[in-house]
């Protein structure tokens, strides 16, 4: 099946925020590790810290894409433990037994098609060993787009958002939102109908990309928007606007919904 999203209206209502990532994005990470991994030398780790988060991470991106592919090659021990430290050290992903998350990894770059099942973990390490194909898809980026599709009436279509942890998106659902917005979708015929156990899924299909293809169709779509957003220094690395979005969702987006939706109960 085709998906359809404006890409222009997508790209309009990111524009007003792109060329302030350097100060929107504040994820931070400790790099300490990384030297014992050979990405990077001691004496480089004072100069990098000093940095913001944003020209650290570039700094990363660049340093550990070059790593993963020398270790994917010729060492698979350093290969792994770079890929835990993604995950974990960078990702704070922290609850899942270390060798599922290499049995995970190993599945999601040996498939064309990587599972949805804990897509927030593979997803990261797919990013950054092939930044021009894959971003990271997490509850924050799909949190983001999904608003702006809904708001900027973008498409006809959302991407499941992966379980997240951050409190000011979990009081203000997105799944929530979509719903109340296609209400009449929601409205049983007949009360017998809400005893089937499957009834919200049932009527969720006709609103989301199912989970089997929702990586593909969310990397097509960044890649559609990435062209057009950035110059040509940038246009090639989808991190850009994974960045972006991960950046503005607790934020920007945030105070859009706040500011933009109301309730009126008949």
């Amino acid at each position: 099946m085709k998906y359809i999203f404006d890409v222009d209206k997508i790209v309009k209502y990111l524009e007003k925020f792109k060329d302030n990532l350097g100060n929107l994005y504040t994820w931070k990470v400790h790099i300490e590790k990384l030297v014992e991994l050979t990405v990077l030398k001691s004496e480089e780790i004072d100069s990098i810290n000093k940095l913001n988060p944003y020209e650290k991470e570039i700094i990363l991106k660049n340093k550990v894409n070059l790593k993963l592919h020398e270790f994917h090659k010729h060492d698979k021990d350093n290969f792994e433990k770079l890929c835990l430290w993604i995950i974990k050290d960078w990702g704070g992903i922290l609850t899942a037994k270390d060798s599922n998350s290499i049995n995970l990894i190993s599945e999601f770059l040996n498939s064309e098609n990587p599972s949805y099942k804990r897509i927030a973990s593979s997803s990261k390490v797919g990013a950054y060993m092939y930044p021009e194909k894959y971003i990271i898809y997490d509850s924050r980026v799909a949190y983001s787009l999904n608003w702006i599709i809904l708001s900027q009436n973008a498409g006809n279509v959302y991407f499941p958002i992966p379980d997240g942890r951050n409190s000011k998106m979990s009081a203000f659902d997105m799944n929530v939102i979509i719903r109340m917005n296609n209400i009449t979708r929601y409205v049983p015929t007949d009360l017998k109908e809400l005893t089937k156990r499957k009834y919200i899924n049932e009527r969720d299909k006709s609103l989301y990309i199912p989970e089997k293809e929702a990586y593909m169709e969310l990397n097509k779509l960044i890649k559609k928007i990435n062209n057009q957003l950035w110059e040509s220094d940038k246009f090639d690395k989808l991190f850009y606007t994974e960045m972006l979005l991960f950046s503005i969702a607790d934020r920007e987006i945030f105070k859009d919904i706040t500011e933009r939706i109301g309730l009126t109960i008949n």
